[in-house]
């Protein structure tokens, strides 16, 4: 897979991303839902895990072995009672963008893109070399003209010469 490849797919992936974002945006019901599968951030329980103190009774604090319960019931944690208003994608896209900015540079260098600067550099040199092309052909095909001339007025004068030559033997 080429590195052109990849860029695209990259932002495919991307575009995605923004159009389920504004999907989400658009719809209340759904953005709601979502609120209350997703967690804000990492640490949104982190003064309960730091003081040892949890509200949720129904965490199980047993043995393992019991019987009747899943990890599932073990484990569970309500995430509707995370609050949902630190979610900002806003703020996660303009990271991506400043980091796309400040390292724009070396992803060129890295996976050999072109930019719009050596595309024109490429275009002028084409340019000339054409140009550069076509007066080699000009002159070549002059050359090749001339040296046609020549060549007929050195045969011309070869059998001059050999008549004389001849002339001369049969003297």
């Amino acid at each position: 897979m080429e590195a052109v490849e990849v860029v695209a797919i990259m932002i495919l992936i991307v575009a995605i991303a923004v159009l389920v974002y504004y999907y989400l945006l658009n719809s209340p019901a759904t953005m709601d839902k979502l609120r209350s599968y997703v967690p804000t951030s990492a640490d949104a329980h982190m003064d309960e895990v730091l003081s040892n103190s949890s509200d949720y009774s129904d965490l199980s604090k047993d043995k393992p072995s019991e019987k009747g319960d899943s990890v599932g019931k073990r484990i569970k944690v309500k995430l509707s009672d995370i609050d949902m208003s630190a979610l900002n994608t806003d703020a996660f896209s303009n990271k991506i963008d400043a980091f796309l900015d400040a390292k724009s540079e070396e992803l060129i260098k890295d996976w050999s893109l072109a930019t719009t600067e050596d595309v024109e550099d490429l275009q002028t040199k084409f340019s000339q070399t054409t140009a550069n092309v076509d007066s080699l052909e000009k002159d070549f095909n002059e050359f090749k003209k001339s040296s046609e001339e020549f060549q007929k007025l050195t045969e011309e004068k070869l059998n001059d010469l050999d008549k004389r030559i001849e002339s001369l033997e049969n003297n």
